[in-house]
C-alpha cells in the first residue's frame, strides 16, 4: 500500500497549518491517494534540510509513495534546496503533489 504524506512546515506560530491541512486533504480526495498522514514541523528554513523532518521522510517513502505540500517553497529556503530535495524524490519514484500551482511530479508526464 502506497504512503502518502504531508509535510508541513511553518517558521512561525502564525502561519495557519490548520487551512494548509484542509487544503492538502482536498487534493488527496481529488486524486485518489488514498489516506495522509501528517509530518509537521516548527524550524526555520535556515535549517539546512538534512537536519529537519524531510530528511527523514525521504528517507521512509519508497517507489510509488507521495509527498504532500502545500507549495514548493515550504521545502526550503532557496530553489536550489527545493531543487534537490524535489530530484531525490523523483530518483526514488516519489511522487511530488502541490495545491499551490496544482504541481504533480509522478510519471503521467
Amino acid at each position: 500500500m502506497a504512503q502518502n504524506i504531508a509535510y508541513l512546515r511553518v517558521s512561525t506560530l502564525d502561519q495557519d497549518l490548520e487551512k494548509n491541512k484542509s487544503e492538502i486533504l482536498h487534493l488527496a480526495n481529488d486524486r485518489n491517494l488514498g489516506q495522509v498522514r501528517f509530518v509537521e514541523e516548527k524550524v526555520s528554513g535556515k535549517v539546512h534540510w538534512r537536519q529537519r523532518k524531510i530528511a527523514g521522510v525521504l528517507e521512509e517513502l519508497t517507489s510509488g509513495d507521495a509527498i504532500l505540500l502545500s507549495e514548493f517553497s515550504r521545502l526550503g529556503r532557496s530553489m536550489l534546496e527545493c531543487m534537490e530535495i524535489i530530484s531525490i524524490a523523483v530518483q526514488k519514484g516519489i511522487r511530488v503533489y502541490t495545491v499551490k500551482g496544482a504541481w504533480q511530479l509522478d510519471d503521467t508526464i
